[in-house]
């Protein structure tokens, strides 16, 4: 418990530290120059609410975004379904499939849908031509093995398809995970390499998808009641990102959850924008989770999942 409350109180101290440094961020030169932005939206209440935290802490049917390595964790069929009401109108909604095949590993399948509401659609002169409704749709199958008691791989292999109007553009992708156990510590060190694939093209010009590099570590103390998680995303994008969260669970009914994201040189949208927190009931096979993430002036984003096993 001694060394629990220092680790606690080092995590609270470092996020205190990147809030209080953070200023006016300069606009990355790469900013805005991938296609494929649904790829970056991580998937489960649960990890958003851990601070996005999660490539080392990956264990359920969402592990597929996080750490496809993180599915052999998953030891009965498993299905989730998660909601979220992002700002501006903006949905998206996921549904995922995780069976294990014995030795063979873990396999899942998912598919994600966003809808970005009904635009108005114009002329070069301004003419109301009427209104359209742009989506993005986003289909996966994942696998998982474990090489060794300390050792898992995993690989994530997607098709995303874009439409605006009556433009199309499609992308494939694979991500590539890795999961290690260091013995008897209860320490998970996680690397994954997220959305390596082909361009998209609409009409003439075509755009690279959002490359992204992402590692971290999980710790996980009181009888696995208390886990610590630290992650960092380095994407071609952008600047790169730390995050930091916790979850504790109570009875093994309730689990509290809470974390911070920090963009280097300053998050966009305020320092409040990095908070992430959330809230997770389960009972026998079932969990619900819901995590609370704020935009600044953009607004709240509200995401619900529901996870069973069977």
């Amino acid at each position: 418990m001694r060394r629990a409350s220092w680790v606690v109180l080092a995590i609270a101290l470092m996020l205190w530290t990147v809030s209080a440094n953070s200023m006016a961020k300069t606009i990355n030169e790469n900013a805005g120059t991938s296609a494929g932005q649904l790829l970056k939206i991580g998937v489960g209440a649960k990890a958003v609410g851990m601070g996005e935290s999660y490539v080392a802490a990956a264990d359920d049917v969402y592990a597929a975004y996080w750490n496809p390595a993180g599915l052999i964790h998953v030891r009965t069929s498993q299905i989730g379904l998660m909601h979220n009401e992002w700002f501006e109108g903006i949905r998206y909604e996921f549904l995922g499939y995780v069976q294990p095949v014995g030795d063979f590993g873990t396999l899942a399948g998912s598919v994600s849908y966003v809808s970005m509401g009904e635009l108005d659609k114009t002329d070069e002169t301004g003419k109301d031509l009427g209104t359209f409704r742009p989506y993005d749709i986003l289909l996966g199958l994942s696998f998982g093995k474990r090489l060794n008691n300390s050792i898992s791989l995993g690989i994530n292999a997607k098709f995303l398809q874009e439409k605006i109007d009556t433009e199309k553009a499609q992308a494939f992708a694979v991500d590539l995970g890795g999961l290690y156990s260091i013995p008897n510590s209860g320490l998970v060190l996680g690397i994954n390499v997220q959305h390596i694939g082909t361009k998209m093209k609409f009409i003439e010009e075509s755009f690279s998808l959002p490359l992204n590099l992402k590692v971290g570590a999980a710790y996980r103390m009181i009888d696995d009641a208390l886990t610590l998680a630290l992650d960092f995303n380095r994407p071609v994008d952008n600047d790169s990102d730390i995050g930091l969260g916790t979850e504790y669970r109570i009875m093994g009914i309730i689990n509290l959850r809470a974390g911070y994201r920090y963009t280097f040189g300053g998050n966009d949208l305020g320092t409040a924008s990095g908070l992430r927190a959330g809230l997770g009931v389960e009972f026998r096979d079932y969990k619900l989770d819901y995590a609370f993430v704020p935009y600044g002036e953009l607004g709240q984003a509200h995401r619900i999942s529901f996870m069973a096993s069977f």
